[in-house]
């Protein structure tokens, strides 16, 4: 009988690295990868374009033109698309980004030729009826006032103006009036012209021949022009930005810094000691900021990765009338992490957390797919997880030291305050 009083043997994390991923180039140009994974008859579709708000050349068109791929084709009304994809146990999901826009179905292996039908006459069929686009375009202009109010969302729309300017297209703030300067032949123009250029196809799940011949046969994606490009320049016009929000109970505060992206030779160092200071909840900042002074809930220090440029921020919601006290101890664990020595211990504990927290992102097909998707993207192969692995297993303080030491510069840091300035 199993003794439940002993703890199980403790032993070294393994990793025997991810599944390859199939690929090829269909017909009509778009790359098509395809992992076949799980038991379970669930397929996942994943269609990325190169159409995001990088690409615009007005504010909004990106997401207003995907938003309205849904509302409405020759042959069917928006409820009736919904209905449809609901009829087939398929979950659509359309997400305008920065860079990307992604549409994502999450469906069943059995009715797969029909949930890839329907999608083909969304993109190929749209109509975009002009009612439904004045709906979408108040419905836009009321949640981006929704978020404003919201002071951590705030906060994080001022960093990114902070270190990107408000004119680049990763620092410009989106407004109600951008929305409203948006006409429907603008979206159509950006639907037959733009929107659809350089796809790339994830496809995961229980998959066999006969679903990979579906998507071939199946869904045939609109062609697209490239646009002009832009200069990867941007400047700081305020590295520090206040908004004072009267009254405030909290604070929502943002400390910032460029950092290397993921296939620089010190990410992986940058990524442990970020998360040795804040990256998880064993952190130094969760232990003093959380744990022992009672400022906030929870603190977080994570990275962002756009296809132009990278930034690593701290996140946090703080007793308003210790907003800049937070700072300050941020700023002494950052010293002290620089100047003071790192126990042996504290480093394996992290990299043993990072190590185990990866399997655990790792199982299912769709999130095997996801970390195949994320390093593509990064224009790595999945022997960047292998390394990522080895170095887990060979971080040492001076690792951690060097990347604080060059990372983590006080002087170059960005920072933000929604709420009050105390």
């Amino acid at each position: 009988m199993l003794d439940r009083t002993l703890a199980p043997p403790a032993g070294e994390i393994a990793f025997e690295g991810l599944p390859q991923v199939n690929e090829k180039i269909l017909e009509q140009g778009a790359s098509l990868f395809w992992l076949n994974a799980g038991d379970q008859p669930v397929v996942k579709v994943e269609i990325v374009f190169q159409s995001g708000i990088w690409y615009e050349q007005k504010k909004a068109i990106s997401w207003l033109t995907a938003k309205m791929l849904v509302e409405g084709t020759k042959s069917k009304s928006a409820k009736q698309i919904t209905e449809g994809f609901e009829k087939l146990g398929a979950f659509l999901e359309i997400s305008p980004g920065f860079d990307d826009v992604s549409v994502s179905i999450y469906g069943l292996k059995r009715n797969f030729d029909q949930v890839i039908g329907l999608l083909n006459e969304m993109v190929n069929e749209s109509t975009f009826p002009e009612q439904e686009f004045e709906i979408l375009k108040s419905n836009r202009k009321d949640q981006i006032n929704l978020n404003d109010n919201k002071s951590n969302l705030y906060a994080s729309k001022k960093l990114r103006e902070a270190i990107y300017g408000p004119v680049f297209p990763y620092g410009q703030a989106l407004t109600p009036e951008d929305i409203e300067a948006v006409c429907l032949n603008d979206v159509k123009e950006y639907y037959q012209d733009r929107l659809f250029f350089k796809p790339q196809i994830y496809l995961c799940g229980n998959l066999d021949n006969s679903l990979i011949r579906s998507i071939e046969d199946h869904l045939s994606l609109p062609s697209a022009v490239d646009s002009v490009g832009k200069k990867i320049e941007f400047k700081s016009v305020d590295k520090s930005i206040y908004v004072e929000r009267e009254n405030s109970l909290q604070s929502s505060i943002r400390m910032a810094w460029l950092i290397p992206d993921k296939s620089h030779k010190d990410y992986f160092d940058y990524q442990i000691a970020n998360s040795l200071l804040g990256g998880y909840f064993g952190s130094r900042l969760m232990k003093n900021i959380r744990e022992e002074k009672g400022y906030t809930y929870g603190i977080h220090a994570y990275p962002v990765h756009l296809k132009h440029s990278s930034f690593g921020l701290i996140a946090a919601d703080v007793v308003a009338s210790h907003t800049l006290d937070t700072f300050s101890e941020i700023e002494k664990e950052i010293e002290k992490l620089l100047n003071d020595p790192i126990d042996v211990e504290e480093i394996d504990v992290l990299t043993n957390y990072m190590a185990g927290s990866f399997l655990a992102s790792i199982n299912t097909p769709f999130q095997l797919m996801g970390k195949f998707k994320k390093a593509h993207e990064a224009g790595l192969d999945i022997s960047y997880y292998d390394r990522y692995f080895s170095a887990l297993r060979t971080t040492k303080e001076n690792d951690v030291k060097y990347a604080i030491e060059k990372y983590f510069k006080l002087d170059e840091a960005y920072k933000t305050i929604v709420g009050l300035n105390h």
